[in-house]
């Protein structure tokens, strides 16, 4: 049996562990949930909204999202008209009246502002109208690309006060970009960046890419160097992730050592820029850290999705519609979606048990650098996270976490290998669906 340094740095890149459990392990509920009864027991009334968005100009070669490339306008309008159904459903669901119960307005995809500006105008109105959102008041936040981005577009977002954009750049090489078949042009780029730094929005993120083949270190410090020079609020510097069914899966050619070195370094040039780290992937600006640094109460949060790709939870239960890579079974989900006619109950998801809830709060805790509060995790589960988990005692003792009074946080050896840590606390149960799904 590997020792748990030798389980970790094995395969530092193997999954992005983003949320828990992955939609791979969700499954058709035994019986319907009525969402009217479901959302009746919110914690509060400060939840956010997640809109997908699934449309993409292409398929990325990394990208297992669900997303689909069958772009038209009527599609897309016929896919807005139904989000729109969706939302009138759910302002029965949570009896919404006069007020606006929403804290945060999330835009993601797909690539959202691949809608046509009318359709964006019209489904950011109806938000407005049938949910009460007022865009004034809660945190607006979209993802775009550089094709999609232009000065009406941008205009439209101030409109609706836009808190925060990200956009995926990747690489500033157009040799690196067409390896991972992301087809942007360097002109489309520095048009799109010109126009968000122009615009005075609280928090701008740009996206980079380490792990490419022909990327050399002094290539991504090239690229990180240009992204630095617009003084981003925000960046995440992502690891070439390998997933099946994607374009780069039949030729993985990528070297984790040089990934590693890219890391290590990259790192240290965002920290000499001003730069805090509060992930693997993410960094953001010193002055922003009021706004950005990780809010422990984020472990309570609740989230409704809107859209065929979205998820949502509450408590301990997940719900969402199927999840799909093939392009085929994508827009065949999509299809259905747009020919839905009720919304109001959940089929499909994942029930979380007790200790599900556990590895959940770990998972969420110990890969970001605010880390785990013992005492809130006891007033939470009414027992010992030491003794639930004892891999937790192993990676202090490994120098991976560190136990600070009752905190544990990452180190910056369990920062650089986040991924792995976060692969040892998936279940059995979970592990064992996520082996056996089949779209």
């Amino acid at each position: 049996m590997q020792n748990i340094k030798d389980t970790i740095i094995d395969n530092p890149y193997k999954n992005y562990m983003y949320s828990y459990p992955h939609k791979k392990s969700y499954r058709e509920f035994n019986e319907k949930i009525d969402l009217r009864n479901l959302w009746v027991n919110r914690k509060n009334d400060k939840i956010t909204l997640y809109i997908h968005i699934p449309f993409c100009k292409s398929k990325c070669g990394y990208c297992n999202l669900f997303s689909s490339t069958k772009v038209n306008k009527s599609n897309m309008k016929a896919y807005i008209n139904t989000l729109v159904r969706e939302m009138t459903d759910l302002k029965d669901v949570l009896q919404i009246k006069d007020e606006c119960i929403f804290e945060s307005v999330i835009f993601g995809g797909g690539t959202p502002t691949m809608l046509p500006i009318d359709d964006m105008k019209f489904l950011l109105e109806s938000i407005q109208n049938i949910l009460n959102v007022d865009f004034k008041n809660v945190f607006f936040s979209i993802e775009t690309s550089p094709t999609t981005m232009n000065e009406e577009y941008m205009k439209l977002l101030n409109s609706f006060y836009i808190n925060r954009i990200s956009i995926g750049i990747q690489s500033f090489f157009k040799k690196e970009l067409d390896e991972i078949y992301r087809f942007e042009s360097l002109e489309n780029i520095e048009k799109a960046l010109d126009i968000i730094f122009e615009n005075n929005i609280d928090i701008r993120n740009i996206d980079l890419i380490y792990g490419i083949p022909s990327q050399t270190i002094e290539s991504f410090l090239i690229s990180l160097k240009k992204a630095l020079s617009y003084s981003p609020e925000e960046m995440f510097l992502y690891p070439l992730y390998i997933r099946e069914k994607t374009k780069l899966y039949e030729n993985n050619h990528r070297d984790t050592e040089k990934m590693l070195g890219i890391y290590k370094v990259a790192k240290k040039i965002l920290i000499d820029n001003g730069y805090i780290q509060t992930s693997m992937r993410n960094f953001i600006r010193q002055d922003m850290k009021s706004e950005l640094y990780p809010s422990y109460e984020c472990q309570e949060s609740e989230m409704i999705g809107l859209g065929c790709g979205a998820r949502s939870y509450i408590n301990n239960i997940h719900y969402s519609r199927k999840y799909a890579v093939k392009r085929d079974r994508i827009d065949n989900i999509i299809d259905e979606y747009i020919d839905e006619e009720n919304f109001n109950y959940a089929t499909y998801g994942y029930i979380l048990s007790e200790d599900e809830m556990k590895r959940k709060y770990v998972i969420k805790s110990i890969l970001k650098i605010s880390g785990l509060d013992m005492k809130k995790y006891y007033d939470r589960f009414k027992t010992n996270v030491l003794d639930d988990f004892s891999k937790l005692n192993k990676l202090i003792e490994s120098g991976y976490l560190i136990l600070e009074g009752s905190r544990i946080y990452p180190s910056e050896n369990g920062l650089q290998f986040s991924d792995s840590i976060g692969e040892m606390f998936i279940s059995k149960e979970v592990q064992n669906k996520i082996d056996l799904f089949e779209e």
